[in-house]
């Protein structure tokens, strides 16, 4: 068991020997490959970092570009908004003065014709007077006086009276 533990000094120099040509044989043609391999996949990733990185510049500057927009659109809908109320409450003040302006129309239409119909009574009423004082005055003089003659001296005396 002693020989196991104990290595022979020709077994080191022919282990030496192989791991030697072994290390050249694999620097010259799987270092290499590998080297360039590790070195493209870094450079790959490198270039992915990158791009993200860029990516993320470029969309803060749309996100803020949207929210610049929205801020603008928001401002658009509010003065819309306020325009569309102040453009409604124009037109209730007009509609109601308008209806002012309509219902006074009919109240001074409404007086003159009251005035016109207070007339027409009036007038009748003097002639129903007129007929009634030609009629009790023929009774009371005792002969009948003619309306024609008459009409204007009772006419005066009933626009004394008024």
């Amino acid at each position: 068991m002693q020989d196991i533990i104990m290595p022979e000094p020709g077994s080191i120099i022919w282990t030496l020997c192989v791991f030697t040509v072994l290390l050249i044989v694999l620097r010259k043609w799987a270092w290499g490959p590998i080297v360039q391999g590790l070195q493209a996949r870094e450079d790959g990733i490198r270039k992915d970092i990158e791009e993200a990185q860029q990516a993320r510049i470029e969309s803060e500057e749309l996100l803020e570009k949207y929210k610049i927009q929205l801020d603008e659109a928001r401002k658009e809908a509010q003065k819309l908004i306020s325009d569309a109320n102040a453009r409604g409450d124009a037109l209730h003040e007009e509609r109601k003065k308008e209806t002012e302006i309509v219902v006074q129309g009919m109240l001074v239409k409404a007086k003159n014709e009251i005035d016109l119909e207070r007339q027409k009574v009036a007038q009748e009423l003097r002639q129903a007077v007129v007929e009634i004082a030609i009629t009790a005055a023929g009774k009371v003089i005792g002969q009948a006086l003619r309306a024609e003659d008459h009409s204007d001296l009772i006419e005066r005396e009933i626009d004394g009276l008024n």
